[in-house]
């Protein structure tokens, strides 16, 4: 009997990269707000976008990311919406995201759609 082995390499997934639902919760004076975060790496950098989803999606609340970055497993986005610069801090376990908008306001996910 012959018996053959097969070894394939993996590359190494990024944990980090995917599409995830999020919502920020009890914003005041308006509520839960339902995002779409995409993060992205080329090289070694990442970038982000993020858009509305539902009523959040009006025009008035595009959002423009400035800056992305990752320190300590820890997600740094800065971002400008509705004329105020925000920032988020979050984590990932597995295909939930976590963490804070300007460290007031919690913010949970998860993601739909890795690469």
């Amino acid at each position: 009997m012959l018996a053959s082995c097969g070894v394939k390499k993996q590359a190494a997934k990024d944990p980090f990269i995917g599409v995830y639902e999020i919502t920020v919760f009890d914003v005041d004076q308006i509520g839960d707000i339902p995002l779409t975060l995409t993060l992205n790496k080329s090289n070694a950098e990442y970038t982000s976008t993020i858009e509305g989803r539902a009523e959040a999606a009006d025009s008035e609340y595009a959002w423009e990311v400035n800056s992305t970055s990752i320190e300590n497993d820890i997600i740094n986005i800065e971002a400008f919406v509705a004329s105020y610069d925000v920032y988020f801090e979050l984590s990932i376990d597995g295909d939930e995201i976590s963490g804070s908008l300007m460290g007031m306001y919690d913010v949970e996910g998860t993601r739909v759609n890795a690469p």
